[in-house]
């Protein structure tokens, strides 16, 4: 039973990532035709190219983001741990994203509880937090508010990504770490998500012995919660 889950899965992944594949491809080749065929001018010739530009860079963040997870999960990434103070790498994830927030007006803060260094693979750990304050972004209206938070509780560490968004419901909870799984199916290609950062996030946690938790009402938003032992 477990060999035939096991395929069972291997066989949704290929043909979800076959789809997924298949949309940019299809795109750049429509995009192409068009030039060829209706382009006269050179401005239409550059809205063209610059179309086709933003399709490779999709294509090129799933490939990436599918790499990361492989490699992460057949091991083939061994964890650098070295000492990381979490409010010094928050700041610099929300730094990073921070003009996206501010396109949509959003209030994007950091909160941290004292110093709370443990040792983690930086790299790793920054993926997953610029996954998860990037969902955050991408699913809190305009003029919304997203909050970061670096705590310590007991032996463990804890960073909650908070949001105000639209919430999930909660037969969707389950289904979030899913590869490809989307919440809002409709808005996910015009944001270019592919629905894989939150899976890639619980790998790279996991990676680390510690998890995610998920508290999330409709309407409210949500909060996810990454807990990792602070004794490492």
């Amino acid at each position: 039973q477990r060999l035939e889950n096991s395929f069972a899965e291997l066989r949704r992944f290929a043909a979800d990532a076959s789809h997924e594949l298949r949309t940019p491809l299809t795109a750049l080749r429509a995009e192409g035709e068009v030039a060829l065929n209706n382009a006269r001018e050179p401005e239409q010739f550059r809205q063209s190219i610059g179309a086709m530009l933003e399709e490779a860079q999709r294509l090129q963040d799933l490939v990436d983001s599918l790499l990361t997870l492989a490699r992460a999960e057949a091991d083939q990434q061994p964890l650098n741990r070295v000492p990381v103070e979490l409010g010094t790498l928050t700041g610099e994830v929300v730094e990073s994203l921070r003009i996206l927030a501010d396109e949509k007006q959003q209030y994007l803060t950091v909160e941290t509880d004292g110093d709370i260094t443990l040792a983690a693979d930086a790299t790793l750990l920054r993926h997953a937090l610029l996954n998860l304050v990037h969902n955050a972004i991408c699913y809190t209206p305009d003029g919304g508010r997203i909050t970061v938070r670096c705590s310590r509780r007991d032996r463990e560490a804890v960073i909650e990504v908070a949001d105000t968004g639209e919430g999930i419901a909660p037969e969707q909870q389950a289904k979030v770490f899913e590869r490809f799984y989307r919440v809002d199916k409709s808005r996910s290609r015009a944001e270019g998500g592919a629905g894989l950062g939150l899976a890639i996030a619980r790998l790279a946690v996991e990676r680390h012995g510690g998890w995610i938790e998920l508290e999330s009402e409709l309407g409210k938003g949500s909060l996810f919660r990454i807990v990792l032992s602070a004794s490492h």
